[in-house]
């Protein structure tokens, strides 16, 4: 047999093993050795200390090659299942964030073998631990604001682009290492003994799996790459893939547990020097391989890592190599919920791109890119003082978040603020309208005598009160950063610019990367906004409009149904109607130059982000009716987009509204999402006549390619489905998902719908588009 029969057998025989895990341990095993070893420390929190604990781990941790293996390596050490968006038993009325890092050891059903005493034994180690102390005291002191989500903070693991070409191309041994850089080198040795043990295993596995002689043969690529890469550098495709996945497996043990949205970057561009006269199938399955590598558990949970391909230089040359399509084949052939796929566009993007994007998007079921605007993107990476050579480099973090792969640390979800709640706040005298508690400035506080007057002046009210929200989620939000920063990340530092400058990427002060910054992720624009022009209308059209207003909010419309209605028929963004639509672009610009007047403990600014990764349905539950006749706990609007109940005019409409938002203000990132019909591409009769009309008559014309404008949106999803189709997937699974996969995309990353809770379930099928009117 040929290579690329054997490579693919193997990898089938890889995922239907990954698919049969059903119990997820070896995350639970890594944090109890490392525990083991950590205690003969006088202080293991100590930088000096981090290589040889790493390595020290990896050399004692179990390490398996499950039959089919074309690569060595996994990441199921690194993650438990906990992360909660794609977890089925979720529930939006249970979850506000990640406040507790030892409730992960609730993932672990005791058992004869991880008994109770055994896992509160670790729980209790880690949860006395320095970094769980100080993170526990920054949550206690924001205390009801977080919990009633006013904003949100935490400490970011993950959300990294490490740059591992200069170890594909010359090796660990070769590096070039700063003199004061010695324990950053000192790290990288975790993944030559992964690889020695690795290749070890592989050749103790020849004999004992003699009978199988395609097995034999993968095992045999194993060992041999494992004796090379990554001490020395890759000599083939085959090499980089393993040498990538040991570098990946190292990484993300470092930062374990659960280090959520590593991302690749530009996958294509990082194998192109290894394809050489590679076959082209064989070097998709080579890519499978390491695709498959990505994936964690049954569900494949291992969340938000993000590849790309295509995308332009700062000269706008076209970047699109043949690399490029090997990727997109070995993700359309694997369409697995991770890692996410998305693909970088420009104004020059060949035609030939665009096609092999047309499987993907009239598959049903089948994984769809997220799509990035170069040429827009460049402009965003100019505002952030990146330099022109750099800028090629960007790599998207997680779902959305721009960064430059190994030169930045944009700590990018280190704090999510909700607009809704903050108005709330404004209008209810300082309480809550769920609790009665009080959380915020009164009206006194804030320089009004009465809800009245705060009514007649309450952009400048909210905006007041947005001040001093701002100030307690920056001083909580650092201390998340210098909380997470005592456990610093050699390994990770290495693959960044650590061995160039000596520092570690999570130093306070002086972060060792070119690009630094903290993150906040903003919700409810579109209420606010509808929110101001309902309040305009009702004082200019209704006698005792404040009166009745206040008392609707705090009974949450209850016998005002007329009122509400009232409310909810006045102008709305996202219907292309010039007042909604100047509130949200003047909110959207102010809201955003306030939050990058703050500052991290490094004096760095928090880059506003408009995106909500499913979010929008928390932070909705922890707000109460709002004057757009939004009842309490109803969902908030999807990142940038409009409440999906404030659109009349259909698909087109809500993309001229969004087109004027100034989205050069969205350094850190922004969210939107179009859901389409299937039945909008019926004049298309063929899958490349359906993608010529979606990328001339939607993708370019929204990207603004071709049109000489300064202000375009960067950044799009989409799910081609219907809500009867989906609602057939949920009835009858076995017959519309015979593999129990059908793939969605929320925000930047692939799910399984079949795998999600009934909640974000029916938020995905309530965003589809009815509009099917024909492009």
């Amino acid at each position: 047999m040929k290579k690329t029969e054997i490579f693919s057998e193997g990898i089938e025989k890889l995922l239907k093993w990954k698919f049969a895990q059903k119990r997820m341990t070896g995350w639970f095993e890594y944090q109890e050795l490392k525990m083991n070893i950590r205690v003969n420390y006088t202080d293991p929190d100590a930088p000096e200390n981090q290589p040889e604990i790493l390595c020290e781990c990896v050399r004692q941790m179990k390490l398996s090659i499950p039959e089919g293996s074309v690569i060595a390596g996994t990441q199921d050490d690194a993650f438990s299942p906990s992360y909660a968006l794609i977890n089925p038993a979720f529930q939006v009325e249970t979850f506000a964030g990640y406040c507790d890092p030892v409730a992960i050891y609730n993932d672990i059903e005791p058992d004869a073998e991880f008994t109770r005493e055994r896992i509160e034994k670790v729980r209790s180690y880690y949860g006395s631990s320095r970094y769980t102390k100080a993170l526990s005291a920054v949550y206690e002191a924001t205390g009801k604001l977080t919990e009633e989500v006013a904003f949100f903070v935490e400490p970011v693991t993950g959300h990294t682009i490490p740059d591992l070409r200069p170890i594909l191309r010359n090796g660990i041994d070769n590096v070039t290492v700063a003199e004061n850089a010695a324990p950053f080198r000192k790290a990288l040795e975790a993944a030559k003994v992964l690889a020695a043990r690795y290749a070890e295993l592989a050749e103790k596995l020849q004999i004992e799996r003699a009978n199988d002689a395609n097995e034999v043969a993968r095992l045999k690529e194993i060992a041999a790459a494992c004796r090379r890469v990554p001490a020395q550098g890759a000599r083939n495709l085959h090499e980089a893939v393993q040498s990538a996945a040991l570098l990946w497996q190292a990484m993300t043990l470092e930062q374990a547990p659960n280090p959520y949205a590593f991302s690749v970057g530009n996958l294509d561009r990082i194998l192109a020097p290894y394809l050489g006269d590679t076959p082209h199938d064989e070097a998709v399955q080579l890519v499978r391989s390491f695709l498959a590598f990505l994936m964690v558990g049954e569900r494949c949970w291992a969340i938000s890592q993000n590849i790309m391909v295509g995308g332009r230089d700062e000269k706008g040359n076209d970047l699109t190599s043949e690399m490029s399509y090997i990727v997109l084949d070995a993700f359309f052939v694997s369409n697995n919920p991770q890692p996410a796929l998305s693909v970088k566009l420009h104004a020059g993007t060949p035609d030939a791109l665009y096609q092999s994007l047309g499987r993907f998007f009239f598959t049903p079921g089948h994984s769809t890119p997220s799509l990035f605007n170069d040429d827009m993107m460049f402009r965003i990476l100019k505002t952030k003082k990146v330099a022109p050579a750099d800028m090629p480099d960007y790599s998207i973090a997680s779902c959305q978040e721009p960064l430059i792969m190994g030169k930045e640390s944009a700590n990018t979800t280190n704090s999510w603020l909700n607009l809704a709640k903050v108005l709330e706040l404004t209008l209810n005298d300082g309480k809550s309208l769920l609790s009665g508690e009080k959380l915020a400035l009164g009206y006194q506080e804030l320089g009004y005598t009465s809800f009245n007057a705060v009514a007649t002046d309450l952009e400048a009210a909210f905006f007041r009160q947005l001040d001093w929200i701002l100030k307690q989620l920056e001083h909580a939000a650092n201390g998340c950063t210098e909380a997470i920063a005592i456990q610093s990340v050699p390994f990770t530092s290495a693959l960044m610019e650590g061995l160039k400058n000596g520092r570690d990427m999570r130093d306070i002060r002086h972060p060792g990367v070119t690009y630094h910054a903290s993150g906040c992720l903003i919700h409810g624009l579109g209420v606010v906004a509808d929110s101001l022009v309902a309040v305009k209308h009702g004082l200019a059209e209704m006698p005792d409009f404040t009166t009745t207003l206040l008392s609707a909010l705090q009974n949450n419309f209850k016998n005002n149904e007329a009122f509400r209605s009232y409310l909810q028929n006045l102008p709305k963004y996202g219907n292309d109607e010039a007042e909604p639509d100047e509130v949200a672009v003047r909110l959207a610009h102010l809201v955003s130059e306030k939050v990058h007047t703050l500052r991290n403990p490094a004096g760095n600014p928090f880059l506003p982000d408009y995106s909500t990764p499913s979010t929008h349905l928390l932070y909705g539950y922890h707000v109460g009716a709002t004057p757009d006749g939004r009842s309490a706990r109803e969902m908030l609007g999807y990142g940038i987009d409009p409440r999906r109940e404030s659109v009349h005019n259909g698909r087109i409409d809500q993309i001229l509204s969004e087109r004027k938002l100034a989205f050069g203000d969205f350094t850190g990132g922004y969210a939107s999402h179009l859901g389409i019909s299937p039945e909008v591409f019926r004049n298309g009769t063929t899958t490349d006549e359906k993608m010529k009309i979606f990328s001339e008559k939607i993708i370019k014309p929204l990207f603004r390619f071709g049109n000489e404008v300064e202000n375009a949106p960067f950044y799009v999803y989409f799910n081609i489905d219907s809500k009867m189709n989906l609602r057939k997937v949920l009835a009858e699974p076995k017959k519309y998902a015979p593999n129990g996969i059908y793939i969605m995309r929320i925000h930047g990353t692939f799910v399984n719908f079949l795998d999600l809770s009934p909640a974000i379930q029916e938020d995905i099928i309530a965003r589809l588009d009815a509009d099917e009117t024909v492009a």
